[in-house]
């Protein structure tokens, strides 16, 4: 064994000096000894950076990590929590960890009480903050795109890459933006059967959220892909925003309790910046007080599963639903943006004549999906080089969105966007029965105020099974006709409302102190007026 001694003369060279002497450093030795100190002198090493790629994100750390095994090449890194045993595994992989024992330094693994004291640290000024990894360039806050890999301080994202991607210029010429355009409208999405206009519009609004959300600094709405029939092209839809952003897809869940744990594990456990819930049942509605939750938080707060502990996890996804002639209900329309597709035929996956006669097969290829990418932010540069153009667009909790997108679409040629906000009255199940039921209630007794109970035997059918009002009196969770209760209930939760030209109000009798209910009917003329001076106000 070679033996000498330092340049000091003054003792033996160690393992360490003679690595040291090749070039090759030591790993941090972190005394563990005593715990009160091992749980400092653990957190000064993480902040020295003793374990590399460790970011901060909402306070806790994460680590930056290669995924193997996966076979779709989305997801080559992921941001995973640290927990007490990654801990564990990274100091035992990048530091040597020790107790003194008299003069000697043994080998040690610090214990699951200080590594759990270690990752409740809240502040950690020597890693790095970290929003998210994404697998395709994006549009930084001042326009300019992210296109080289690693870690941007600007936006706080890691880049890494996954499809071969030219440079972007700056400044595309009208020959990059026709190339694109020709690409993108004259290929790609040529063939979907677009119910109208608006519904090609909102699509290329969805596709290119991913790019420009950091640009825009917002919440995205729910984007909701229905058919009028299966074999529409629906998957094939969201396959396009998947191939290439990255896209984790779950089958619809109707139960909000299940819906929420869903949420939970999806932002916990997935890093892909599209989430997709497919093929909503036709019996279905989604109507989820949790999704509607989720839409509007930037950060989605939940119990972790199995514990009373709250966690905390960005909502920085784009969110989306399939199904045929999906019915929406509760706070959903307000908060969706509507793609409908329409083949107006028996048998659509019979059709045949594509302009790209296997889209799937040719979205499989990353030189095409690098293409499509490529040409999706020609067309962001060339919006934002012009001065990025916007279209104040009245969206409640999304306006910043919405007038992106209206001057995005708009600028490009791309007429319609959000122009179908009607059709989501129809989607909205919850609108059409309301509406039903005050258009009856408005015919049989016009602004007469009742009470729940007079219309309750209003509206009792006869024994030979006549019903007075065909059908459109409402009915409970269970489908039953409600109690005086119930429906009493039920009219004063939507006092105020509007359904269509019809809004339900609420007064008291003086005599007895019961409630009274009547229906307003609104001409459209009075409906226009009514939203201009409220547009007004905003």
């Amino acid at each position: 064994m070679t033996t000498g001694t330092n340049d000091a003369g003054d003792r033996p060279l160690t393992a360490a000096d003679i690595l040291a002497a090749a070039g090759i450093t030591s790993p941090p030795a972190i005394d563990i000894t005593c715990a009160p100190h091992a749980i400092i002198n653990l957190i000064n090493a993480i902040n020295d950076g003793a374990i590399p790629d460790v970011y901060v994100r909402n306070g806790a750390l994460v680590h930056l990590t290669r995924i193997t095994g996966d076979t779709t090449g989305t997801t080559p890194l992921a941001a995973l929590d640290i927990t007490p045993d990654t801990l564990a595994l990274l100091l035992a992989r990048h530091t040597r960890t020790y107790k003194k024992r008299g003069d000697h330094e043994v080998p040690a693994t610090p214990s699951t009480t200080v590594l759990r004291a270690v990752l409740a640290a809240t502040e950690w000024p020597g890693a790095r903050p970290l929003r998210g990894v994404v697998t395709a360039p994006v549009i930084r806050p001042d326009g300019r795109i992210l296109q080289e890999p690693g870690y941007d301080p600007d936006t706080w994202l890691y880049y890494a890459p996954t499809l071969p991607i030219p440079p972007v210029p700056d400044f595309p010429d009208t020959v990059d933006v026709a190339n694109a355009k020709n690409v993108i409208f004259g290929q790609v999405l040529a063939d979907f059967p677009w119910a109208d206009d608006a519904s090609r519009a909102n699509f290329l609004a969805l596709l290119a959220t991913p790019l420009l959300r950091p640009y825009i600094n917002s919440l995205a709405p729910l984007g909701a892909i229905s058919a009028t029939a299966p074999g529409s092209g629906k998957t094939l839809l969201t396959d396009i925003i998947g191939s290439l952003y990255g896209l984790s897809s779950r089958p619809w869940v109707n139960s909000d309790e299940e819906l929420r744990k869903a949420v939970t594990a999806l932002l916990r456990t997935s890093n892909s910046p599209v989430v997709v819930f497919d093929n909503v049942d036709e019996f279905d509605q989604v109507d989820q007080p949790s999704l509607a939750k989720l839409l509007t938080s930037e950060v989605w707060h939940d119990r972790e599963l199995g514990t009373s502990n709250q966690v905390g996890l960005p909502n920085d996804r784009l969110w989306l639903v399939t199904g045929n002639n999906i019915r929406l209900g509760g706070d959903i329309p307000s908060r969706t943006i509507l793609v409908r597709l329409d083949p107006r035929m028996p048998h659509p996956d019979r059709r045949t004549n594509f302009r790209i006669p296997d889209l799937g097969r040719w979205l499989k290829n990353p030189e095409n999906r690098g293409e499509l990418l490529y040409h999706l932010l020609i067309l962001a540069r060339a919006w934002i080089a012009a001065g990025a153009p916007t279209i104040a667009t009245p969206m409640r909790n999304f306006r910043d969105w919405a007038s992106v997108m209206a001057g995005f679409t708009t600028y490009h040629g791309v007429p319609g966007f959000m122009n179908n906000r009607a059709e989501l009255d129809v989607h909205d199940e919850q609108t059409v029965t309301w509406r039903a039921f005050l258009a009856t209630w408005y015919r049989r007794h016009g602004a007469r105020p009742l009470t729940a109970a007079e219309l309750l035997a209003d509206a009792r059918v006869s024994w030979d099974g006549d019903d007075p009002w065909h059908g459109t009196f409402l009915t409970n969770k269970h489908g039953d006709r409600p109690t005086v209760r119930g429906l009493g209930m039920m009219l004063s939760g939507k006092r105020g409302r509007f359904f269509g030209e019809y809004s339900l109000h609420r007064t008291v009798d003086g005599d007895t102190n019961t409630g009274l209910y009547y229906v307003t009917y609104h001409s459209p003329d009075e409906l226009a007026q009514l939203q201009q001076e409220q547009g007004a106000t905003q």
